[in-house]
């Protein structure tokens, strides 16, 4: 019986770096090894950033981006903790933070797919907007949580955090979307080439509106969460959430040029960030570091994707050679 080889890829590049940072943190620290500080900490601290790479991976396959994507999450949480203290209602509260939170998708996704103006510029301006909006409905205040909110944020089921559920049910939707489903090809055609796709009948502006509208619908659940597991929210908080949520992104191998994406790498490249972050945390490693680490990281992680594509190339050009060259030979011989 033969064994089955291994094909070496970028996902499997991933996974071998999570080995090492975790037994080099772990041999380092063990401390670190607590299932309290690995699940309590580690992971519940990654998961609104982690939930909201799933559906701009989608986007960003299409070519396009959302920056929007902190303040989307800041400016639902606070006018769904507003409008549940108004009318202590967190009923009330959960359905207008998922409606602000679609809202501003939809506003995204139309402005991106019917004016045709640039995902990157549209996504910047409406990053302020949203800014913007919460700072005045706030007053600069904070926004506190309400019952809703603190049970996803706080509670949880077989000693574990509740939101770490919640991520991994979107990630196995978000990787079945992408890998087995008819949206999946579809962005990967925009992004490769979005006059052809167009062309063979697809209608790409409602597509590009469609994963707008999921990304604005996944930051209304991340708001959720956040303002439940801290209590609180000002309108400033999500400044630096998009430039993490992209860099999660682009350490995962999808491309920023659009065509091609990975929702495994994705995730991987989520458990990475998690866990340098805890684990140099825990190693009391000056947050100026920790940022040069992180870094080094991602552009070790992009030289590495560079090179594997680069041979995986040279093996399609080869494949392509030697196959025209026997269709030659074999001509001949007739």
């Amino acid at each position: 019986m033969k064994i089955p080889k291994i094909k070496f890829n970028f996902n499997m590049a991933l996974l071998f770096l999570f080995i090492i940072l975790f037994i080099v943190i772990a041999s380092l620290n063990s401390a670190f090894l607590s299932p309290d500080y690995l699940i309590g900490v580690m992971l519940k601290n990654i998961v609104e950033i982690g939930l909201m790479a799933l559906p701009v991976t989608l986007i960003i396959i299409t070519g396009g981006i959302d920056l929007s994507v902190g303040s989307n999450l800041v400016l639902s949480a606070m006018v769904g903790g507003i409008v549940a203290k108004q009318t202590s209602s967190g009923i009330a509260g959960l359905v207008i933070t998922l409606t602000t939170g679609v809202l501003c998708g939809l506003l995204n996704g139309i402005i991106i797919s019917k004016l045709k103006i640039s995902p990157l510029v549209t996504t910047l301006a409406t990053m302020f907007l949203y800014l913007g909006i919460a700072r005045g409905i706030s007053t600069g205040d904070s926004v506190y949580s309400y019952k809703i909110s603190e049970l996803l944020g706080t509670t949880n089921f077989l000693g574990i955090p509740i939101q770490i559920y919640i991520y991994i049910v979107f990630a196995i939707i978000f990787t079945l979307i992408l890998s087995k489903g008819i949206l999946g090809r579809e962005l990967k055609g925009i992004g490769l080439n979005e006059g052809a796709t167009k062309y063979s009948g697809i209608d790409t502006d409602k597509v590009k509106i469609i994963i707008y509208v999921m990304s604005g619908l996944i930051c209304g659940i991340a708001a959720l969460i956040w303002l439940g597991r801290f209590t609180s929210i000002k309108y400033d908080a999500g400044m630096s959430l998009a430039l993490k949520v992209v860099t999660v992104i682009v350490l995962g191998g999808t491309s920023i040029l659009g065509g091609y994406g990975d929702m495994k790498g994705t995730i991987l490249a989520t458990l990475i960030i998690a866990l340098l972050n805890s684990g140099l945390t825990v190693l009391n490693i000056p947050i100026d570091m920790q940022t040069i680490v992180n870094g080094l990281v991602l552009v070790t992680s992009l030289v590495v994707y560079s090179v594997l594509n680069e041979r995986a190339k040279m093996k399609r050009i080869i494949a392509v050679k030697t196959s025209e060259i026997t269709e030659v030979a074999s001509a001949l011989k007739t």
